[in-house]
């Protein structure tokens, strides 16, 4: 898929999604964090998030609830600073088997620890709605991994990190904890997608993607969406700008 590849590399997306409506504002996902974090240190290259949200508008101070499918360095890199959390108002939402898996980690302690100490992290068990979402629980990739599944789109986190994993859902990648889960996992989100007739918007490739046939023995079709750069957010020659599904 055109986005993915360059030189003959895979091209991996760092994408956070942000959900607007009159039950509030939800961040998905925290991103990869700043210049000098272990996960920017990890990749060679530091997050924009919060320079990306104010350039469409949105203050740290305007989010009222943070999703994070899981506990990844490059999913909670901005989640807080090491000390406190970074979006002073909102509730954090983790899966429990998220929280248990990761609780004596470092990853926990650097950036999930400071959000329970200031009282903002919430602990949910299974499916769970939230300002007019679905939290679904897609384990495999980690244990506690959990989608976000609105009326337009389904946000999948790790739950798909390739295009081919479309195709094949059966492909798997050295960091799913449980393989076997994920498959199963996967399959469910990409009929869910299709019976639903919206796209999924993961975290790692180019596009979000729709469903463009049934799933079955061949796996699904999953097409690019055609997305709208965000008016006024100065997108310019960026590899990955504010974009609107």
């Amino acid at each position: 898929m055109p986005g993915n590849v360059r030189s003959g590399g895979w091209l991996l997306h760092f994408h956070s999604y942000l959900v607007r409506s009159d039950a509030g504002v939800v961040l998905v996902d925290a991103g990869v964090g700043p210049a000098g974090g272990e996960a920017a240190e990890w990749l060679g290259v530091a997050g924009r998030l919060p320079g990306l949200l104010g350039r469409i508008g949105v203050e740290v101070g305007d989010v009222d609830a943070v999703v994070l499918t899981h506990v990844h360095l490059d999913h909670v890199g901005w989640a807080s600073n090491g000390v406190r959390p970074l979006f002073p108002r909102a509730e954090y939402v983790v899966q429990r088997d998220e929280v248990e898996q990761v609780r004596s980690g470092a990853t926990y302690l650097s950036r999930i620890r400071p959000i329970e100490e200031a009282g903002q992290l919430r602990v949910v068990e299974g499916e769970t709605a939230l300002r007019g979402m679905r939290l679904v629980p897609t384990p495999g990739h980690t244990p506690g991994h959990q989608s976000v599944v609105t009326e337009r789109a389904i946000l999948g986190g790790d739950v798909l990190v390739h295009p081919a994993q479309a195709r094949s859902p059966e492909l798997t990648y050295v960091y799913e904890r449980d393989p076997a889960t994920a498959v199963t996992s996967r399959r469910e989100v990409l009929a869910m997608a299709a019976a639903m007739g919206v796209p999924i918007a993961a975290a790692h490739p180019s596009s979000a993607l729709r469903p463009g046939a049934p799933p079955g023995a061949d796996g699904t079709q999953l097409l690019p969406v055609d997305v709208t750069p965000v008016a006024g957010a100065g997108a310019g020659d960026e590899v990955c700008p504010p974009y609107r599904l």
